[in-house]
């Protein structure tokens, strides 16, 4: 994807990075205490959001670099189209569940025969639901409930990834490819009614149309049921 979408996707990743984008995007531009006090953070996350995004160039210090007082933020040009990408509807329900439980739970055998420890998650998104498997206890404590439904709802958003290439030389795409960090997310269409996620370690060498296939594959009789 562009680099617009892989900022986007980093900031949906976590609600520090998205409540500091979030209040710059509303008020222009903001110290790290008045954003802190604003947006109901600690100010030392509020910092370490800002300088990370900073080193994606989605923020920038608008005064200069010596100036250790009245130290202003903004978001980039970059930082504004990411955050436009990112969607803010987060009404689908989110249910972290065992392997068992997973819609289609073959996929989750395969899926770890596959990849192995390179394996993060998969989340099988429907319209009002989706099911997420974490296979890190480490992992799933990273994620709140309302950052889950931002990523979410942010790497789904069909309208506004799918169509924009659909009118294109290339046409729409059969999965797309996200790097958030050091993570590789992969969306992978599964019909009409859903679209799985799965991510991987960004360093791991894998041939994306195997993956695409064994999830297809996999997932038919969930889907027919």
């Amino acid at each position: 994807m562009t680099d617009a979408w892989d900022s986007a996707g980093y900031i949906a990743s976590s609600r520090y990075r998205l409540s500091v984008c979030r209040y710059l995007s509303e008020h222009g531009s903001g110290l790290p205490s008045r954003i802190a006090a604003e947006t109901d953070l600690a100010q030392p996350h509020v910092s370490r959001a800002l300088s990370e995004l900073r080193e994606r160039d989605i923020v920038e210090l608008l005064v200069p670099e010596s100036q250790q007082k009245g130290r202003l933020y903004g978001l980039t040009d970059l930082g504004e189209l990411a955050y436009e990408r990112v969607a803010l509807d987060r009404e689908a329900e989110i249910t972290v569940v065992d392997p068992g439980d997973f819609p289609a739970p073959e996929l989750i055998d395969k899926l770890v025969s596959m990849y192995e420890d390179s394996l993060r998650a998969a989340a099988w998104c429907e319209s009002n639901k989706t099911w997420v498997r974490f296979f890190s206890p480490s992992l799933a404590d990273r994620y709140d409930e309302e950052t889950m439904k931002t990523l979410v709802s942010t790497l789904t958003n069909e309208d506004a990834i799918d169509d924009p290439l659909a009118e294109s030389s290339i046409g729409s795409p059969d999965l797309v490819a996200f790097t958030i960090d050091d993570v590789l997310v992969v969306r992978v269409p599964l019909g009409t009614d859903a679209t799985l996620l799965v991510s991987l370690d960004a360093t791991f060498d894998t041939v994306l149309n195997d993956l695409q296939d064994a999830c297809q594959q996999l997932t038919a009789a969930a889907l027919d049921s």
